[in-house]
């Protein structure tokens, strides 16, 4: 039940964020839609890995690590592993979607 309700969290702050981006291209659209089944995949992977499922609050700070990534072409420092592994995650994805 609480893995539930976490999800739907999780989906209710991808749906708040892309909201702001209705009228984007179907490239960011897809971006959004990639960001948000790889959050579910690696909550569910750390939920059964170590019965602790990712927070919405992780995935805010991983969101504005990605942000600054795409500024900066660089991992800010001092992410803990959680969120440091879910941006490494979309960034592997970003790159095999750009490279295929």
């Amino acid at each position: 039940m609480k893995a539930d309700i976490d999800d739907n969290d999780i989906r209710e702050l991808f749906g708040r964020i892309s909201s702001r981006f209705e009228s984007a291209d179907d490239g960011t659209k897809e971006m959004l839609a990639m960001l948000v089944n790889t959050t579910l995949k690696y909550r569910e992977t750390l939920e059964h890995a170590s019965g602790i499922p990712l927070t919405v609050g992780e995935t805010r700070s991983a969101l504005d690590a990605f942000m600054s990534v795409m500024q900066t072409r660089r991992i800010p420092d001092g992410l803990n592993k959680r969120i440091r592994d879910l941006l490494l995650l979309w960034l592997e994805e970003l790159k095999l979607r750009v490279h295929n």
